[in-house]
């Protein structure tokens, strides 16, 4: 094994740190919070996804039903994704708490 190799295995830097660590942390998680959460997200969106097959067929059912949901869900998301950001600058050494 090479030096690289085994420096980047103890620092955590392996594929499987990549896929189910890193990410999780980024926005305070851990795997299995991240998984409820994702999971809770992706139920929802099945949900939703009827509910604009069935406006489709129906227009007067589900009228403002995924739109609404859509947005409330975009808000909650955006906060989400903007601590990860914030958690990658902070790791890469670019955090300014001053800006």
């Amino acid at each position: 094994m090479s030096q690289t190799t085994i420096d980047r295995a103890r620092s955590g830097f392996t594929p499987f740190a990549r896929l189910f660590r890193d990410h999780p942390r980024e926005v305070g998680e851990t795997y299995f919070e991240h998984m409820a959460a994702s999971a809770a997200f992706g139920f929802k969106l099945l949900r939703l996804a009827g509910a604009a097959f069935a406006h489709a067929v129906v227009p007067g059912v589900h009228k403002t039903t995924v739109s609404t949901a859509i947005r409330g869900m975009a808000g909650e998301m955006g906060g989400r994704a903007e601590e990860a950001r914030e958690t990658r600058m902070r790791d890469a050494g670019v955090w300014d708490v001053g800006l």
